[in-house]
């Protein structure tokens, strides 16, 4: 079965039934927390997608890992996908379940790239705009590029508005790069 739809079920999964029990923002917490922990340690995603290591083992080690820290909704659900072996997908169905989170509080990721860091006013008003246009609440990721030179370019879900001078000058140059007295076939 295909990577997203797997990632995508058991996400989808999670996501209705911590809203049918009310503990959507504490199942949202610790899928942020196993998302962190599985991203910065690639120890740990070897171990999950060892076969080697049985399945009764890697739930010991995910409730000595994470025990504690989790809700039971959250714990109980790792304890399903190990026993079904999904495991090796943990990164790809926390990831999907924040996708999911988002879309569902109405949280649109901004990825915006400059040339210098913007004042704090600037970043206000572009706040405002991308809030008032796009009537959802903007969770802006500020990107430094020297090789924008100046202006900026927006990354928003599958969509880039690209208005820096470094596409201006590529632009000009592929211009000025045309012979117009020539005819091309």
């Amino acid at each position: 079965m295909d990577l997203a739809i797997i990632s995508k079920r058991y996400a989808q999964a999670l996501f209705n039934l911590s809203l049918e029990m009310n503990r959507l923002e504490r199942v949202n917490d610790d899928v942020r927390l196993i998302q962190k922990v599985v991203a910065e340690n690639p120890q740990f995603r070897r171990l999950l997608k060892s076969p080697v290591v049985p399945d009764g083992k890697k739930n010991r080690i995910l409730k000595g890992v994470f025990g504690s820290h989790l809700d039971e909704l959250t714990m109980r659900f790792l304890q399903l996908i190990t026993h079904k072996e999904r495991e090796v997908f943990l990164q790809e169905i926390t990831d999907a379940f924040v996708t999911i989170y988002k879309k569902h509080h109405r949280i649109l990721t901004v990825k915006l790239t400059t040339a210098m860091p913007l004042d704090e006013n600037t970043r206000k008003n572009l706040m405002e705009v991308l809030h008032r246009d796009l009537d959802y609440t903007i969770e802006l990721i500020e990107l430094i590029d020297p090789d924008v030179i100046g202006g900026f370019i927006i990354n928003l879900d599958d969509k880039k508005y690209d208005a820096s001078i470094r596409r201006q000058l590529d632009r000009l140059s592929k211009t000025f790069g045309e012979n117009l007295y020539v005819k091309g076939f």
